[in-house]
């Protein structure tokens, strides 16, 4: 958690103190308001099939508000504990959502005055479904949200994406929702570095042909998956006209060559490509270099990876693992590894978009 809280005050050190973490636990408050889409804005994929309600799971999915006033409380409702990222006023500060619905303090004893609030996902769909089922309430009123960012970025990735194990002191550790988060990942540090809202789809151990630790193709794909709200539940189509990026990146692949190969990849990867261009015309799709193959594996999967390229669709190295930088939890890039990726990804696209 050290290293969360430090790589954000980087990024988002503005004036207001974060709320005391003695009221960050859940209390039973009796809040009656149902949530409103103008009282708030969601980012990410967001089931709203409940009125009044809005279920998620996808790591990096978050609701921000603004609201005049020195308090603000929100109720929740988790399937399992959840980890989440609390920005008050662009401080940081950790939040675990417990199992079951409960009322959350996000920001107690401020002065009276305008604030902004940001709570994002850390865990991964896998981890369980959290739901918004209330306004946030104030002792003030709730302000208009915050206006969207004219960028927009959809990433399709699996733990390097997710930010499995980015906290990790060592490569020694295994996975653990207190050691992983998005924000810290390449995507999180390069949508932030361009101000642009981010749909980060991803999951550990998923692959375009096949996921790891398998011979053939078993579980579902993150062709599959990318279709859904909620990562887990295949009732919950998503919509692409809800969302429409200005880039797709595809960080795929490290779970396919798990065994130095992948048969399918090449395959797999071209009809998901090809989807993407029936989803999003006209919009450039990257195809990244997964950093944690190295060898023939790393360049099979950049030979199939080129095989593909041509028109709008372009490879993409952003760099690998250096050992000397350390590494995250089983092997995965670690903060600093992240943020040199990320970096390079917020330069490439803003030398190709004009950003």
């Amino acid at each position: 958690m050290k290293s969360l809280i430090a790589a954000l005050t980087l990024w988002l050190a503005t004036a207001c103190a974060a709320a005391p973490s003695e009221q960050l636990q859940p209390r039973v408050l009796n809040t009656n308001t149902v949530l409103s889409a103008d009282s708030v804005r969601l980012i990410g994929r967001f089931d709203t099939r409940v009125s009044g309600q809005a279920a998620f799971t996808w790591p990096g999915s978050a609701v921000e508000f603004r609201f005049a006033g020195s308090t603000a409380t929100i109720r929740l409702a988790s399937s399992a504990d959840i980890r989440f990222l609390l920005e008050v006023d662009g401080q940081p500060s950790e939040l675990w959502v417990k199992a079951g619905e409960a009322d959350y303090s996000l920001a107690s004893g401020l002065a009276n005055a305008t604030h902004s609030v940001r709570l994002t996902r850390l865990a991964e769909s896998f981890s369980g479904v959290t739901r918004i089922v209330s306004n946030p309430v104030t002792d003030g009123k709730l302000l208009p949200p915050p206006a969207a960012p004219k960028r927009r970025l959809l990433v399709l990735g699996d733990s390097i994406t997710a930010g499995y194990g980015v906290e990790g002191a060592s490569k020694s550790c295994s996975y653990s929702q207190a050691t992983s988060s998005p924000v810290l990942a390449y995507a999180g540090v390069a949508a932030r570095q361009l101000n642009a809202d981010l749909h980060s789809i991803a999951w550990s151990g998923i692959g375009v042909w096949r996921s790891y630790g398998e011979q053939e193709p078993a579980n579902p794909t993150i062709g599959e998956r990318r279709q859904l709200t909620l990562g887990d539940d295949f009732n919950s189509p998503w919509a692409v006209t809800r969302y429409r990026p200005d880039a797709v990146v595809i960080a795929i692949g490290t779970n396919d060559f798990w065994q130095g190969s992948a048969a399918g990849y090449r395959a797999a990867m071209t009809q998901l490509v090809s989807q993407l261009q029936t989803d999003y015309p006209q919009r450039p799709i990257y195809l990244m270099v997964s950093p944690m193959l190295t060898g023939d594996a790393r360049a099979a999967q950049q030979a199939d990876l080129d095989a593909i390229a041509s028109g709008l669709v372009e490879v993409i190295d952003l760099g690998k693992i250096e050992p000397a930088d350390g590494y995250g939890c089983d092997y995965h890039p670690n903060v600093i590894t992240q943020q040199r990726l990320g970096e390079a990804l917020a330069q490439k696209l803003e030398n190709d978009l004009d950003w």
